[in-house]
């Protein structure tokens, strides 16, 4: 069941995916981009080329912190951005005040994932994962960010969803908000 909330924006120049890592918002965000013709901007992408090395080094050469503020940053340059998907790292948002930021500038939709699916699919991934790598469990993260997340204005469960499932799914989720402003569910 998809969930959506009460919006006093008819159009949505900015939609931002966030969710926990591996829930898919790279994936989807690129698409959405394309059905929607939007342009695409994944943050740690951003992140990247201002430190001129992948997220894995900047954690370990600069460490979370820099990370984060860097991350801010590049949330906060999107705001002023017309026609553009936003992939927005899972630990960004997870911020109360980046969250309320990016309620404010733009549509949010959380891709809501359960454990055993971010498991599985990290698991598939080959890209190094810092948080996890410093010892912190898929669970825990999930029990902190969780309550962030369902702030969103769109909750789409992902599980068992494939690519051009949840890409529907979230067509659907977009264009249904934009043309209700009410609080509804889709089943």
């Amino acid at each position: 069941m998809i969930l959506l909330k009460i919006l006093k924006m008819k159009s949505f120049s900015r939609i931002y995916l966030t969710g926990f890592m591996g829930s898919g918002k790279s994936t989807l965000g690129a698409l959405l981009a394309e059905k929607l013709g939007h342009v695409f901007v994944d943050l740690d992408s951003l992140v990247e080329k201002v430190f001129g090395m992948q997220i894995p080094e900047v954690f370990e050469c600069h460490g979370e912190d820099a990370f984060r503020a860097a991350e801010a940053e590049a949330l906060r340059r999107t705001f002023t951005q017309k026609r553009v998907v936003v992939a927005v790292g899972g630990g960004a948002l997870a911020a109360e005040k980046l969250m309320t930021d990016a309620l404010q500038n733009g549509l949010v939709v959380y891709l809501s994932a359960s454990e055993a699916t971010l498991v599985t699919r990290l698991r598939l991934s080959s890209s190094g994962r810092p948080l996890l790598k410093s010892g912190l469990h898929i669970r825990e993260l999930l029990e902190l960010r969780e309550p962030i997340y369902r702030r969103a204005h769109v909750v789409l469960p992902v599980d068992n969803l494939s690519i051009n499932q949840a890409l529907h799914a979230l067509d659907l989720a977009i264009h249904s908000v934009q043309s209700a402003d009410a609080r509804a569910t889709i089943d």
